[in-house]
């Protein structure tokens, strides 16, 4: 029984480097969506999608995940140049003070961009799930092989 492996107990081989995209699905070329809000919107997809391309992760059923964290990132822009334009703070109707409207929209644009790019494996942490890279040594050992 030393041939079986219970799930999750242990290592595959990280030498063997599959594609998580299979080769038919693979895109060479995305045209940016019509539903981008501005030329931010615009110029980020552009620039990402051509990273998911090079990365040969980039796929049709990602460019809605995309056109989010695009549109997410275009949001967290905007807000950022009103607070920097009208402070943090705004006088409300009754006279006191209280936060700028803009700071909810740039918090939850950050999230959504956050947990889209993840998806997307834009983040350190998730590409390196995503490609299959680790630490380690570079020699395919593995310190806990001793363990299995």
């Amino acid at each position: 029984m030393s041939g079986v492996r219970a799930s999750g107990g242990g290592s595959k081989n990280k030498n063997a480097k599959e594609s998580i995209t299979p080769a038919n699905e693979k895109l060479t070329k995305i045209e940016p969506h019509s539903s981008l809000r501005d030329e931010y919107a615009i110029d980020i997809w552009n620039t990402q999608s051509e990273i998911l391309i090079q990365r040969g992760v980039m796929t049709l059923a990602d460019a809605a995940i995309l056109l989010v964290y695009c549109n997410s990132f275009s949001l967290y822009l905007e807000s950022e140049l009103l607070i920097t334009k009208d402070g943090i703070t705004v006088v409300s109707p009754m006279g006191g003070e209280k936060k700028h409207p803009a700071v909810n929209v740039r918090q939850d644009a950050l999230a959504a961009m956050l947990r889209t790019g993840s998806l997307l494996g834009l983040d350190p942490l998730s590409r390196t799930k995503l490609l299959g890279g680790g630490g380690g040594n570079g020699s395919g050992d593995n310190e806990f092989s001793e363990f299995t």
